[in-house]
Order: C-alpha cells, then sequence, then structure tokens
C-alpha cells in the first residue's frame, strides 16, 4: 500500500468507529436487558432512580413480564417534586404484561395499589398518548427478556404520569376510585386544597351517583365549591340535565391528546336537549390555561341556549372508569345577563379575555353596560385583550369620544348563536344591523371537516370569532380578535382579504392598479363592485365579461376601475357625498375619479342604505364607509361600464384582427409577386 493510502484508510476506519459509538449510544443495545438499558441511558437517569429506590418496582422489573413507561429527563424538569414521589410514581409507569404500541388498547393496569389504569389514546399510528404524556415514537417498542426469560417491553414518554395520591397522614386510603368514589372521598385525597362539597350534595340529594360510577371510559368535569374571581352559582341551579352536562360518556379526555374546540356529546344531549363539550386553551404569560365549554344548542324553558366556560382548575386526574378535571364553576347554568357578566366574571382579572374591553367601555363613561341591561335580547361581539393591545389602533384609543360610538358597531338587538348565522348564510352572505345606523356586521363561515370558522366584517374591518356562544340571561357573547371600526389594513390588503370582492381585486392585480392603492401617503376613495356586480355583468354581457379577464384587455379593465377610484387628500364618506348633494339641491354630484374627472351621480339615503345614480340608473351601496388607514371603500351592487367602454373593448379586437389580416395580406402578395 502506498504511503498516500495510508491516511485515507486511517480516516475511512475513524468514520467506521464513530459510527459504532453513534450507534451504542443513540440505540437500545440489543444485549443489554431493559433494567440495564435503564440503569446506562443518560436521559432515563431520573426514572431508573426511582424505580431502583422502590423496592416493589424494583423487584417487578427484575422478575416478571413488564411494560415500563419512562418519562426521559426533560420530563422531569416539568414538576415539581412531591414528598410521596418515590411511593407513586414508579409502579404508576409500570405495567405487568409486555406490548408493543400496536398492542394497546384502551387502557392498562398499572402495578402501583389497587392497580389504577394508564389509559390511552391512539390519534394515529404514530401519534399515541399515555394519559396526558406523548410517546416519542422513535424511542418506543425496545423490546428484550430479562434474566428470567420474561419478556418485556419499554416506552419513552414526553411527560411524567401522575396517578390520584392521597393527602399526607390520611386516616383513610382509597384504591383506585371510581368518579363517584373520588367525590366521596375527596376531603381523603391530594386535590391541591379544592373542595366539591357543593356538587356532591347535588348529585346525592338528586339520587345521580349512578351515572359517575358506570364502567367504562368518561370524562368527569366536577366542579369545586369557590374559586377566587369567579361567581358563585346557587346550588339549586344544579339539576338533572346540568349534572349530566357534566359528563362527557365513552370518550376519556386528557388535555395533551383532545383536539381544541372539537365538540363531544354530553350525557344530556337528547332528543329535547342537545349540549356538547370542548376545550380549549389560552397563553398568558408564560402560563396556558385551559376551559372547558358546555355549548347547549338546543335549549328549553329552563336551559337557553348558550356557551358556559369553566377554567380547569386541576386537570388529568385518572379514575378507575375515565379521567375527571376540577373546573371553577359548573357549567350549563346562565344566571348572568351581558352586564353581570363582563362585570362579575372578568373586571378584577386581568388575565382575563374581556379585561381591555371593560377598562375601554369605563374610559368611554360607562353608559354601555347600562344599553346593554336594557335590551333583552342582544348578542355582544367583544374584543379581547389582543384586539385592544394591537399597536397599530393605540392612537385611536386616545378619542374616548370615537370608541363610544365605536362600541355600538359591537352591538345587534337579536341573539345570534354561531348556528343561527350557519342557518342565515346557506344561501347568501348573511348581514345584520347594528347599533350604528347604516353599519352592518357581514358573516363568513369557513367549514373544516368538524371546525367552524367564523369571520365577521364591520366597519371595514375583519375578526375571527375565537370564543363562541357564551351565555347570558338576556343574550350571546361572542369574543373577537379585532376591535371593529379601527382600520388596520390599507386598501389594496382589504381587497385581498375580503372573500366578496376577489374579481375587483384579481383586475386590479393583473393590470397593476393595486400597486397603487398600498400607498400610505394618499388617500383613495374607491366604489368597488363585489363579486355579484361582475356575476350581473357576466349575464347582462358575457362576451364584454370574458374579456375584460382576459390578460390581453388587463388595460380595458383597468381604465374600467379608475372609474370607480378618485385619489385626493381626503377620503369621502357617503355622508360627505350626500351633504354636498343637499348643498347643491340634491342635484347631481362630481366624483373626481381617476379616468373620467367630470363624472356625475346622484345620492339617495334611505332606510335600506345609500345609493347612487349613474348613467340613469340607480345602484345600491351594498357596504359603505369600509374604512382603510388609507382610504374609504364604498362596496356597490353593479360595474360602472357603459356602451362606449363596449365599443372600446371590440375595437381593440377589430384592430388586432385588422392587423393580423393586414399582415397576411403583405405576405401573400410577397408571395405571389415573388
Amino acid at each position: 500500500m502506498s504511503s498516500s493510502q495510508q491516511p485515507r484508510r486511517r480516516f475511512v476506519i475513524g468514520l467506521f468507529l464513530i459510527a459504532a459509538v453513534v450507534q451504542v449510544l443513540y440505540r437500545p443495545a440489543q444485549c443489554s436487558s431493559l433494567i440495564k438499558y435503564l440503569s446506562t441511558e443518560y436521559n432515563l437517569s431520573n426514572i431508573y432512580s426511582i424505580i431502583e429506590r422502590n423496592q416493589i418496582a424494583n423487584t417487578t422489573i427484575h422478575l416478571r413480564s413488564v411494560t415500563v413507561f419512562a418519562p426521559h429527563n426533560e420530563a422531569f424538569l416539568k414538576i415539581t417534586k412531591q414528598d410521596n414521589d418515590d411511593e407513586y410514581l414508579p409502579c404508576y409507569h409500570i405495567t405487568n404484561v409486555p406490548m408493543k404500541l400496536e398492542q394497546l388498547g384502551k387502557s392498562v393496569f398499572s402495578e402501583l395499589d389497587g392497580n389504577p389504569p394508564i389509559w390511552i389514546t391512539k390519534k394515529s399510528p404514530e401519534e399515541i398518548y399515555v394519559n396526558q404524556a406523548k410517546v416519542v415514537y422513535s424511542l418506543a417498542n425496545y423490546e428484550h427478556n430479562n434474566t428470567f426469560g420474561k419478556p418485556q417491553v419499554l416506552h419513552v414518554i414526553d411527560q411524567v404520569l401522575q396517578p390520584l395520591r392521597m393527602k399526607k397522614n390520611s386516616p383513610q386510603n382509597v384504591y383506585n376510585p371510581n368518579a363517584w368514589e373520588f367525590m366521596q372521598n375527596a376531603e381523603y385525597l391530594d386535590l391541591d386544597s379544592y373542595h366539591t362539597n357543593t356538587f356532591l350534595q347535588r348529585v346525592q340529594n338528586l339520587d345521580k351517583k349512578g351515572v359517575f360510577s358506570n364502567q367504562g371510559g368518561h370524562t368527569f368535569f366536577i366542579p369545586v365549591d369557590e374559586v377566587a374571581n369567579y361567581p358563585k352559582v346557587k346550588p339549586e341551579k344544579i339539576d338533572v340535565k346540568v349534572i349530566d352536562a357534566h359528563i362527557v360518556p365513552d370518550n376519556v379526555l386528557f388535555l395533551g391528546p383532545t383536539n381544541e374546540d372539537e365538540q363531544f356529546k354530553t350525557l344530556a344531549f337528547t332528543d329535547m336537549l342537545k349540549v356538547f363539550s370542548s376545550l380549549s386553551k389560552a397563553a398568558e404569560g408564560d402560563k396556558t390555561k385551559y376551559y372547558v365549554s358546555s355549548d347547549t344548542v338546543v335549549g328549553d324553558d329552563v336551559h337557553p341556549t348558550g356557551a358556559v366556560v369553566a377554567e380547569i382548575v386541576k386537570a388529568n386526574i385518572p379514575v378507575r372508569n375515565g379521567v375527571v378535571h376540577l373546573i371553577s364553576r359548573p357549567l350549563m347554568i346562565v344566571d348572568n345577563n351581558v352586564k353581570q357578566f363582563i362585570e362579575q366574571s372578568y373586571k378584577d382579572r386581568e388575565d382575563s379575555a374581556l379585561h381591555r374591553f371593560y377598562e375601554e367601555i369605563m374610559n368611554s363613561g360607562g353608559d354601555f353596560l347600562e344599553k346593554l341591561t336594557a335590551m333583552p335580547n342582544v348578542t355582544l361581539f367583544a374584543p379581547s385583550n389582543a384586539a385592544f393591545n394591537d399597536q397599530s389602533i393605540q392612537s385611536y384609543l386616545l378619542n374616548r369620544t370615537y370608541i363610544r360610538s365605536l362600541l355600538d358597531l359591537h352591538i345587534v338587538n337579536r341573539r345570534l348563536s354561531i348556528d343561527d348565522i350557519v342557518a342565515e348564510s346557506i344561501d347568501t352572505r348573511f348581514q345584520v344591523q347594528t347599533e350604528v345606523p347604516r353599519k352592518d356586521l357581514f358573516f363568513n363561515v369557513v367549514t373544516n371537516g368538524k371546525n367552524r370558522t367564523l369571520t365577521l366584517e364591520g366597519g371595514g374591518v375583519n375578526a375571527t370569532v375565537v370564543q363562541a356562544n357564551l351565555a347570558a340571561t338576556n343574550g350571546i357573547i361572542h369574543i373577537i380578535d379585532h376591535v371593529l371600526g379601527i382600520p388596520s389594513s390599507t386598501v389594496d390588503r382589504k381587497l385581498a382579504t375580503d372573500p366578496t370582492l376577489n374579481e375587483t381585486n384579481y383586475l386590479g392585480q393583473v393590470s397593476s392598479l393595486n400597486d397603487q392603492l398600498g400607498d400610505v401617503q394618499k388617500r383613495f376613495t374607491y366604489f368597488v363592485p363585489r363579486d355579484l356586480a361582475w356575476r350581473r355583468l357576466a349575464t347582462d354581457n358575457p362576451s364584454v365579461y370574458k374579456k375584460l379577464f382576459m390578460p390581453e384587455y388587463s388595460q380595458v379593465a383597468r381604465a374600467i376601475l379608475e372609474r370607480h377610484l378618485i385619489i385626493a387628500d381626503k377620503a369621502f364618506t357617503m355622508d360627505d357625498f350626500r351633504k354636498e348633494a343637499n348643498n347643491n339641491n340634491n342635484l347631481s354630484v362630481r366624483l373626481p375619479v381617476v379616468r373620467d374627472v367630470s363624472m356625475y351621480v346622484k345620492i339617495k339615503d334611505s332606510v335600506e342604505g345609500y345609493s347612487i345614480e349613474w348613467r340613469d340608473e340607480w345602484i345600491h351601496v351594498h357596504r359603505s364607509d369600509v374604512r382603510c388607514t388609507n382610504g374609504i371603500i364604498h362596496v356597490i351592487d353593479k360595474v360602472l361600464i357603459d356602451q362606449n367602454d363596449i365599443d372600446g373593448s371590440g375595437a381593440i379586437a377589430t384592430k388586432s384582427i385588422s392587423a393580423l389580416v393586414l399582415v397576411m395580406a403583405q405576405c401573400l402578395v410577397f408571395y405571389y409577386f415573388n
């Protein structure tokens, strides 16, 4: 071998050695026993230590067939160490049947005293949860026989499993209780000082203990007696149906694997009463809080429609027949009007969703709350904290008079649940009048599988409902993610994001007209034909419509759009035009549009809203005064196009054909005479 080849050979051998070391370090050694692997794998040292210190767990893993659910060391960093961890944790992570992931059923029995179950949730073959913990799929299914030939399996998980624990020095032991026994013996259990006596008493008085004792796997939401900053509910309001609404049958819903906002039928879901439950979460600082919502979509005289939300104050408590979550208040009970809902539930809690909304109400005089109280049926679209904290709207918030007028834009004088809006939106885009004259809200519902997203527009601002159907005695509250009426988009962005203005936006893009509409130094007033207006043109004159959407006619389309656009030192509201018409004895008003500087229209103001007359035809203004950061949009029901535009389009087509004929003729002459 040449001397030049020796370094290369050493380098290759070195690579093989490194690869071999990596294989040993990062893959379970098949020659090692399970307990030996735990003892040598650095990232599993915590679970190994507590198993080693617990005589029962240590003996079990040495002598018997087992499955071990092993939290990695990072999982232990997320929990607060307790004095009795060595007593409870080792055996709760072990079951005495060896099972690979594909063999796991809905639950397995742990080796903890009483053999309480560990609940399994399979979202997909590679996404499997053990109680709240997720299995690290790449570190699962490690198999080996122990020294006695017993098969054993190990799965690494990302959280420490937390069993139900007894209070320290409790005079009574409770082993593997079901949900009913859990409530009966709550005083002996370690529940972070929470008590459930009121709910327990109602369950006993109404003889409903059987629904908490049912075998199988269920989810139980149990209200605690009292939580600071949450209103206390009168016990007599907890009736049979309310109790049933706290149970999701045949579904064990730990917070980790459960899809946010997915609805589950409760035990109160019957032919006459339909109540769902769903889970949600919200980031608050460096913490995440979890909530449960009961949504009564079909109510009765005692139980109104709408949602009631409770905070989950202690989650993921495994019991023999499912999982228990302790919650801040009873579900389904509606005992506050809209004003009280805002005041009692939120005003003193800075971490609440409506704390900033309450502040702005009070800063603007507070009479808004009295108005809400006087309305027997009201829907309130309440902006969240994040909506008010948006930096782009802070200058507007300084104008208290302006903010007070905007608050009325968030009120509808009727009850509107999500289902009501969906029903109204089947055949047409639903709109409804607000408490601001001529200011409607426009709704759009997007359905994706089981999830529904409700968006709305008010005063030119698009918002999404982030928490829906919150019930009050005199109405419904929906929490939204933007403050309506305070512009946050330029004209071009508004066109791009409004689902009813797609065709005008498209023509503006291909003709490059939209390029200037983002200029914040200019002020635009744009009469924008909505999609319905373009569909009418397609019906009335299909050839013209077709041409306008051909790339070669983009400049013709631009010229037509420029007839709809005013660029000036200010943007004009419809009221501005109406006042000018009044000053002109209700005669025509000149619109200094980009294309026709001397274009004149008439303005009509009626109960149905504004209309403009152009070319002897009245055109309805579908949405007026849609405010943007650099202008105002008025959405209209007809494209402003006349015969000259049509002739112009035809002329372009004729010239193109004539040019083609001329070229062909020249070619023929050249060919014939040569």
